[in-house]
């Protein structure tokens, strides 16, 4: 996966809980943006007031900026711990190859995460999140002209491991009542790579053995982040299975058979043979951030998000047969990594954005975007732990 495109960074709207509170599990998963809602639990740091009641939201978990407090009946559960869901409509197209690799499509690349949300104004304002990715699932791309389908896959194991890195953001709400927005500011992550800073400008394929990064240069900048022992991250090229529908017909279907998963490939004629990659380890950056409402029960919220890039580099990969890829097939899967286009709201993909085949071409969806949406879910209070699992797993609410 390339520049140009997907997750970029979720805005999390109020804050919930569709599911229970997990039970604590070592672990902790993933995370973006930080809502404002949060979930059954006792109050966070409350007060005791004039007539011996929880004054609602005041406390330790809150922050006195210097500014007049807000109240609400959501400001008690605004700090605790989140899972968070960003879905991103992306489009894409070989932009390389003749005979090209794959078609061009459409989809959605949807990213969890689990924040923790603390030190929030009692205005509203400041807050900060400790955030960690806790999955991606990106769309199959679909190679009519061999009846292949390329399915990149992102361990669900992976999320867990104790090396995946966190990072920070900060953001803010306008107030603690259903129907107040929470916006929670752009931030970048790193995964499986590491960067002169998380904002230095990313590797072309050309530099991906060769930029350097504070730990040196070439492999020490794809640290091993899964534990698996190969650098950056791993991820799975899929080759069984059931595929999922296709859009439209394979053209050589009668000679070939139906849809099938294959390798990445490595070259041109592995593209047409079925040739290709198994695993290729990779390192990722992605930007996030935007804004969403408090639902009414305080508790969970959906509404849009940003997206403003998804980007990676593959510093190696396996083939089919088990085998290292050399030097030259590594730089091809590299070079070739799917450059997804994040559509915002009201944005179409470009008029020649087309597909050869006419069936195919009819199936591409032209229509306008309703650009990055998002939605949250409260898990706990701060300092219960949760596991990729449980985020990806948690019940959040459908945007409209």
């Amino acid at each position: 996966m390339q520049s140009g495109g997907t997750a970029g960074k979720t805005t999390a709207p109020s804050a919930g809980t569709g599911a229970k509170p997990a039970p604590s599990t070592g672990g902790t998963g993933g995370s973006t943006t930080q809502p404002a809602g949060g979930s059954g639990g006792p109050t966070a740091g409350s007060n005791t007031g004039a007539a011996g009641e929880a004054a609602p939201g005041t406390g330790s978990d809150f922050a006195m900026c210097g500014k007049p407090a807000k109240e609400g009946m959501c400001k008690a559960k605004a700090p605790g711990v989140y899972a968070l869901k960003t879905e991103v409509d992306v489009w894409w197209r070989d932009e390389n190859n003749s005979p090209t690799l794959y078609d061009p499509g459409r989809g959605k690349i949807t990213v969890w995460f689990l924040g923790e949300l603390s030190d929030i104004c009692e205005d509203g304002s400041g807050g900060k999140a400790l955030m960690k990715s806790c999955g991606t699932r990106l769309p199959p791309l679909y190679t009519e002209a061999t009846c292949g389908i390329i399915q990149i896959v992102f361990p669900d194991a992976l999320w867990d491991q104790p090396n995946i890195p966190k990072f920070t953001t900060t953001g803010s709400t306008s107030g603690f009542n259903p129907g107040d927005t929470l916006t929670v500011d752009p931030t970048a992550g790193l995964v499986g790579i590491e960067l002169a800073s998380v904002d230095a400008p990313f590797p072309p394929y050309t530099e991906t053995t060769t930029f350097t990064c504070p730990s040196g240069a070439g492999e020490k900048c794809f640290p091993d982040q899964d534990g698996d022992g190969k650098p950056g991250v791993t991820v799975e090229i899929q080759q069984t299975g059931m595929p999922p529908a296709a859009p439209y017909p394979c053209a050589g279907e009668a000679l070939l058979g139906p849809w099938k998963y294959g390798a990445a490939p490595f070259s041109v004629e592995a593209g047409l043979t079925g040739d290709g990659a198994k695993n290729v380890y990779i390192g990722l950056r992605t930007r996030l951030g935007g804004s969403g409402a408090i639902g009414a029960d305080c508790m969970s919220g959906a509404g849009a998000a940003t997206a403003m890039g998804f980007e990676s580099r593959s510093f190696n990969c396996l083939t089919k047969d088990g085998a290292e890829c050399t030097p030259a097939q590594s730089e091809f899967v590299d070079k070739n990594n799917p450059n997804y286009h994040v559509l915002q709201v009201g944005e179409m993909p470009p008029a020649d954005w087309v597909h050869p085949t006419a069936a195919a071409d009819m199936a591409l969806d032209h229509t306008a975007s309703k650009g990055p949406q998002s939605a949250v879910v409260r898990l706990g209070d701060l300092g219960q732990d949760f596991t990729c699992e449980q985020v990806r797993a948690a019940a959040f609410p459908a945007n409209q």
